[in-house]
């Protein structure tokens, strides 16, 4: 049957049915519907396998393969714990991003069950109705409330009252742009239409009302989440991108979503792998749910798009790394390496990724896995990973990471000492690239290595040191190796000479301020003042003009490359 047979799962809400999950061969989806037909704890009324054949035409043929009536069995839902919430001060901040995830947070039960995500709880007057008089409003609002007033100094009472009269408001401009015309007409999954139809209500937040109604149709996250992709990809999706983004990153702050998505993994470990794959951009073979989703997220992800939903990601990764879930529990014999393949994806000579919030998840988890406990505990797991770690390249971006870090904070001299240690023992170039690594290589891990240090919090002084240090050993390698003479080749043309130390000037893998630079810079200079330099670089060129070019080239490119007149 091919690419035009599809199979979903459609399930069946009070008086209507909707997809839940779209596959592209029977037996997987004959086994979801197994599923939802044997759930004892299901919330819904019927389950249906439905075969759907699109025709040469695009028309679609649908042929019910089976179905079965279920009986619902109502779950008690209950708030989820939160240590912080996003404060709001103005009508933005309640309908921000951050609002909208810590909404996430709390009522993660509610959405879950329900199929939502925040934005429709906001811009739906119905659903927010129906919510502000349940029995988790209020519960969650005093929440909230308290720790806002805790970390801003308010009085809890007057922030809940506050709260309570900003959603009331909020929920007043909604059922304004629902009563209007446009609105109530309104019927279609177009992001065209919807652009016009929120055009034409005119009014501040019509556009994600308009759009949330399109969203509500699909009781399925999964669901709103191709749809969404879908306006992302259409014309008027580029104009949008921040709000469409904002959406997504809704859906992927779900934990259960995100496991949905990974499907089957071996352990923690490798989801977490996983899940760097896909905020790397990386294709990826995607073996759980909206393969197709997971395929458009890594490859929008790797056009650098979708920053959002890429920073939500990342913070998931972050908390199952501060977590105290082994990363490998199918083997606690590869704990240790596991752990270290991770830390080498995550620390480069560019920075640690995830800052110095990665830095101490790290540090605490590989803490846990010692016997130690307390201060003396904490500073050992510090020089005890440190020791782990191969070379250089990845103790230094560690140690400037943890240096703004709680952690860090709390054992500066550890850090400190560290550092000094790293600068006292180098004593070549390999120190801080490792081994088997070429040229090009060592030198660019060198030059972002200072980079790191010149934009890193530590002191004068300390960076300073930690300057030298690398550029010293940047230095040595270029006379131990005598890459400049090799560049510099006195076989070949002064032309031939001179252009190839240029390009290396400016190739970018030399430190801008260091003393390797001024090496390489000298050479070029040197064959400036040598005698007769235009004749012998424009040796083999008898027209004036074109020698002219030439040497007008030459001066542009020694511009380029940082050479100063």
């Amino acid at each position: 049957m091919g690419d035009r047979t599809k199979f979903e799962i459609r399930l069946s809400d009070q008086d209507r049915w909707f997809v839940e999950k779209v596959f592209k061969d029977q037996k997987p989806a004959e086994k979801s519907f197994t599923e939802f037909a044997e759930d004892e704890a299901t919330q819904y009324l019927g389950v249906q396998l439905v075969r759907v054949w699109t025709r040469a035409d695009q028309n679609e043929v649908e042929k019910i393969l089976k179905e079965q009536r279920l009986t619902p069995k109502v779950k008690p839902v209950r708030l989820a714990n939160i240590e912080e919430a996003s404060p709001c001060a103005h009508r933005d901040d309640y309908l921000g991003l951050s609002a909208r995830l810590t909404m996430g947070r709390l009522l993660r039960n509610l959405l879950d069950r329900d199929g939502m995500i925040p934005s429709e709880l906001l811009y739906s007057h119905d659903k927010a109705k129906r919510f502000m008089g349940g029995e988790m409003c209020s519960p969650a609002i005093d929440r909230v409330a308290t720790l806002q007033a805790k970390d801003t100094g308010l009085d809890s009472r007057k922030r809940r009252d506050d709260l309570y009269t900003e959603f009331q408001a909020i929920m007043d401009d909604v059922l304004k742009i629902q009563k209007t015309k446009a609105f109530k007409g309104f019927d279609s999954k177009e992001l065209e239409t919807i652009v016009q139809t929120a055009e034409a209500i005119g009014q501040p937040m019509a556009l994600m009302v308009v759009m949330c109604k399109a969203l509500i149709q699909y009781r399925s996250v999964e669901g709103k989440l191709i749809q969404i992709l879908e306006w992302l990809e259409s014309p008027q999706g580029s104009g949008l991108e921040y709000e469409l983004d904002g959406l997504i990153a809704e859906i992927m702050s779900s934990a259960q979503m995100v496991q949905d998505m990974l499907g089957p993994q071996r352990n923690l470990a490798s989801a977490i792998s996983t899940l760097l794959d896909w905020v790397d951009g990386q294709k990826v073979s995607a073996t759980g749910a909206c393969p197709d989703a997971v395929a458009s997220l890594c490859r929008l992800f790797a056009q650098d798009r979708l920053q959002q939903t890429r920073d939500v990601l990342f913070d998931f990764i972050l908390r199952q790394m501060s977590g105290k879930q082994p990363l490998a529990r199918n083997d606690p014999s590869t704990e240790e390496a596991e752990f270290m393949t991770l830390f080498a994806r995550l620390a480069f000579p560019s920075g640690m990724t995830g800052g110095s919030s990665m830095a101490e998840a790290l540090s605490r988890r590989y803490g846990r896995s010692l016997k130690q406990g307390g201060e003396s505990g904490e500073r050992m797991s510090i020089k005890w990973l440190l020791d782990m770690l191969p070379d250089g390249s990845s103790q230094l971006p560690y140690l400037l990471a943890l240096h703004d870090a709680p952690l860090g904070e709390a054992h500066p001299d550890v850090i400190k000492q560290s550092i000094s240690q790293l600068c006292n023992n180098a004593r070549s170039i390999k120190d801080f690239s490792g081994d088997g690594a070429s040229a090009k290589d060592r030198l660019q891990c060198l030059k972002d290595l200072h980079v790191l240090v010149e934009e890193s919090s530590l002191e004068e002084s300390e960076q300073k040191k930690l300057l030298s240090t690398l550029d010293r050993l940047v230095e040595k390698y270029l006379i131990d190796t005598k890459l400049i003479d090799k560049l510099d080749n006195p076989k070949a043309s002064l032309r031939d000479r001179a252009i190839r130390m240029v390009q290396f000037c400016g190739s970018g893998v030399l430190w801008e301020h260091g003393h390797a630079m001024s090496l390489a810079r000298q050479r070029v200079v040197d064959h400036l003042k040598g005698a007769g330099f235009i004749e012998k670089f424009t040796d083999g060129e008898d027209d004036p003009q074109k020698k002219e070019i030439m040497i007008r080239d030459f001066y542009k490119m020694m511009a380029e490359a940082g050479f100063k007149s």
